[in-house]
């Protein structure tokens, strides 16, 4: 059953503290709806004009974005976490670098967690990526070091290959 526009008003305006004033002194947090995703989103109003503009906005196909009363589609949500959350692995390494903790625990794809934390948390992003590379170089290093060290007292061979053998022939 789809709500037309002057009863998702109507339901809208109930939700405001107090209707009489124009302008509220404090924001009211008004819970709505996607209509198409069934997410929700906490929406501030100043005003009951504002909230009557978000609730007009449509859809591309001239349904309402927006509503004040939960659709029956249950949103689609993901199970990854935020690399910020308190239940990572790493969190203890995270405490003591001094990053807070993220409550974001319904991301639906790696993609998603990496975009999140790019733009959520550019500076912790950032430190991690940097620390990541600095373990990569390590890495490689401590890999040469091996191999140059599997090497030692040898000699280096003349010829690498069959192909550089037979030019020299």
């Amino acid at each position: 059953m789809e709500d037309t526009e002057t009863e998702l008003t109507a339901k809208a305006l109930e939700k405001l503290v107090d209707i009489e004033k124009p302008i509220l002194t404090e924001p009211d947090t008004i819970p709505i709806w996607n209509t198409k995703t069934g997410l929700e989103s906490k929406y501030k109003v100043y005003s009951s004009d504002m909230l009557l503009r978000k609730l007009r906005q449509k859809n591309p196909d001239g349904t309402p974005l927006f509503s004040v009363t939960k659709p029956a589609i249950e949103p689609v949500t993901g199970k990854l976490k935020c690399y910020l959350h308190k239940g990572d692995p790493n969190r203890e390494h995270w405490d003591e670098m001094g990053f807070p903790t993220c409550s974001k625990d319904n991301l639906s794809a790696p993609f998603h967690v990496r975009r999140h934390m790019q733009k959520r948390h550019k500076v912790e992003w950032a430190a991690m990526e940097e620390e990541r590379k600095d373990r990569e170089k390590q890495e490689e290093r401590d890999f040469q070091r091996s191999l140059i060290s599997s090497f030692k007292g040898e000699k280096p061979p003349l010829y690498v290959s069959e192909k550089d053998k037979a030019k020299n022939k």
